[in-house]
């Protein structure tokens, strides 16, 4: 058993990181999200954008930034600028109009199974950026990281933000019962993240996971010329995406009836015990081609190669362990999603929705799966 824990910050006013300024998203035209939204110049009766920056003693294109939520600007001159145009009666777009007129501060929380897991350093990473450049606005991020799929664990923890007073909630949610009532009876907004749930949330923020096995099916028939024995590793059958992505798998390899999936491997996304239950399979079977759709990389690799067996084998996302295990040449390709963009767009995704109610088109905003190789820039 892996024993969950729990740790908790906060994230300042005054934290800094390096913008992030490209995502992939389904959203329609009618998205108002800062970087979609593009104010014009227009009068209102009293007031244009560039009189408020005469008025604050900046430019235009800062004027600008605030009001869209665009970029990092100083926290005094944001509330300075923000004074000038409820003053003037500026009437600029819905979301500079809401943010404006409530002036409320935002705290969004997040739950994230990440202790031990280090894809999940790029997805906390994208949150606290797009946290940090809303920050002129008020809003605040509390990440409540965790270990493993342990329910009782997951509730406590979004249990503990909801008792803070969190104004919304971005959570990876285990796909049961429990976890599903929780959210489902919460009063504030919900986004899901890397992984999808059957509650009604405001949007799931990820990649295809089902196309994501499709991929690796298509490398698995490739590598494998028509025949061979597959062992696919996931973290957890609790785990909706890593189950689409066995799926996805499966799908893809039907129409190669000699290439079969012979196990599906439970590992908690842990290291330790992607190398026990490895060791322990491997003393018993050699499969042509394991295939990851999960973390736990780094230990799995361990075991394949104490066992001196000859395995092919291809991986998901791009962690240390796994380019290092590609420049090695012991893992011959790895599926990608973007994790930067999940945790950015997660925050961005709630705060528009807080301060304008709209949501992303069809509920749901996918990264895109990249097939990635050795010799890949």
């Amino acid at each position: 058993n892996v024993t969950a824990t729990t740790d908790t910050y906060t994230l300042s006013l005054h934290d800094a990181l390096p913008i992030y300024s490209t995502v992939n998203s389904c959203s329609s035209t009618n998205d108002t999200s800062p970087r979609a939204i593009q104010i014009s110049e227009r009068r209102s009766g009293r007031v244009t954008i560039k009189q408020i920056a005469e008025k604050a003693g900046t430019s235009r294109g800062t004027v600008d930034r605030v009001l869209n939520g665009r970029g990092n600007v100083n926290p005094e001159l944001a509330k300075r600028i923000l004074d000038i145009a409820e003053r003037e009666r500026y009437q600029p777009n819905q979301l500079a109009q809401a943010l404006i007129r409530s002036r409320q501060r935002t705290h969004i929380g997040m739950v994230i199974p990440s202790v031990g897991n280090p894809f999940f350093d790029e997805v906390l990473r994208g949150a606290q950026s797009r946290a940090r450049k809303l920050s002129s606005y008020g809003t605040t991020l509390t990440i409540r990281e965790i270990k493993g799929y342990d329910a009782a664990t997951q509730l406590q923890a979004m249990r503990r933000l909801v008792a803070e007073g969190v104004d919304a909630l971005a959570v990876m949610p285990l796909d049961v019962p429990e976890v599903a009532e929780y959210l489902q009876s919460l009063p504030i907004p919900v986004v899901t993240v890397n992984t999808d749930i059957d509650v009604d949330r405001v949007a799931f923020i990820g990649c295809d996971y089902y196309n994501s096995g499709m991929i690796t099916g298509d490398l698995a028939q490739f590598m494998l010329n028509g025949r061979g024995r597959v062992a696919a590793v996931i973290g957890s059958t609790n785990v909706r995406g890593h189950m689409d992505r066995v799926r996805g798998l499966r799908t893809a390899l039907e129409g190669t009836p000699e290439i079969t999936v012979d196990a599906v491997l439970e590992n908690q996304d842990d290291d330790d015990v992607s190398y026990q239950v490895l060791r322990a399979y491997l003393a018993d079977h050699t499969p042509d081609m394991v295939c990851f759709a999960a973390a736990g990389i780094d230990g799995g690799m361990r075991a394949i190669l104490e066992s001196g067996k000859n395995i092919r084998v291809l991986a998901v996302d791009g962690t240390e362990a796994v380019l290092r295990y590609m420049e090695e040449g012991r893992i011959a390709a790895t599926v990608t999603q973007e994790p930067f963009a999940q945790g950015d767009e997660a925050v961005r995704v709630l705060f528009d929705y807080i301060h304008t109610g709209r949501r992303p088109a069809a509920g749901v905003v996918y990264t895109h799966n990249r097939v990635r190789v050795r010799h890949s820039q």
